[in-house]
């Protein structure tokens, strides 16, 4: 038996450098050119994207924002609501980014960046809600769940979103078709590497059903998938019940 589990927690290792190394391949180098190739990779539809996760947020005044990136949501989110921001990112060079953005805005005093893997991220303190952006399938959904139920406060929302394969094949083709392109027109910056490997990334993963099922299991209620663009990126939440 103790031989099993530490076979288990090795290959868990295994498994979590493997996708931080993805990360890495994906990202390194990118934090000047992040918001432009990202509105380029969701077909200019980022920003609808997240207009309709922060619609499902009722003015919570205290919010962690996991893979924060360059700040976009974490900074919009201080902004329109007013409370604390924290960002969680496992790249510095984009922490660098959301400091900067934050202390042109304002926002200093009420945003806090942490840097680190977002599934070992765990402290003292409660959220009345917690999103994220494009992580769910480069993280384990089986530790990331669990350690945010845990910071939820009673009554918050948990909230993710993330590229999604879609079903309709006329939809599929346009996936990827989109990113054949970008792999021949828009190469260079770094992300070379991303607009190869991303699409066959997308199509093995289950985060969804993941998340749902982990959500459930974490107590979690009303767990909902809402499709996004005809599946190209999806939500699904979860609010832990009022104490």
């Amino acid at each position: 038996m103790i031989r099993r589990n530490m076979m288990s927690e090795s290959a868990a290792g295994k498994t979590q450098e493997k996708r931080e190394n993805l990360v890495e391949s994906f990202f390194h180098g990118t934090g000047d050119t992040y918001d432009k190739n990202v509105h380029i990779a969701t077909w200019g539809r980022d920003k609808q994207w997240k207009e309709e996760l922060l619609s499902f947020l009722d003015s919570p005044q205290n919010i962690l924002d996991l893979a924060c990136g360059t700040g976009i949501l974490a900074l919009e989110m201080a902004l329109r609501f007013g409370g604390n921001v924290t960002g969680v990112e496992l790249r510095g060079e984009y922490l660098d980014i959301c400091r900067e953005r934050a202390e042109k805005a304002g926002f200093a005093e009420r945003t806090r960046w942490f840097e680190g893997n977002a599934e070992e991220f765990l402290i003292e303190e409660q959220f009345d809600a917690i999103t994220s952006c494009y992580i769910p399938k480069y993280v384990n959904l089986d530790v990331l769940v669990p350690n945010m139920v845990k910071m939820l406060a009673p009554g918050g929302l948990f909230i993710m979103q993330d590229f999604s394969y879609p079903e309709e094949k006329w939809v599929q083709n346009i996936f990827d078709d989109h990113f054949g392109r970008m792999k021949q027109l828009i190469n260079g910056d770094g992300w070379d590497v991303m607009w190869e490997e991303l699409p066959t990334v997308l199509k093995n993963t289950n985060w969804i059903a993941d998340t749902a099922r982990n959500m459930r299991e974490q107590g979690l209620v009303d767990v909902t998938i809402v499709p996004q663009s005809r599946g190209l990126s999806s939500l699904v939440y979860g609010r832990k019940p009022s104490a």
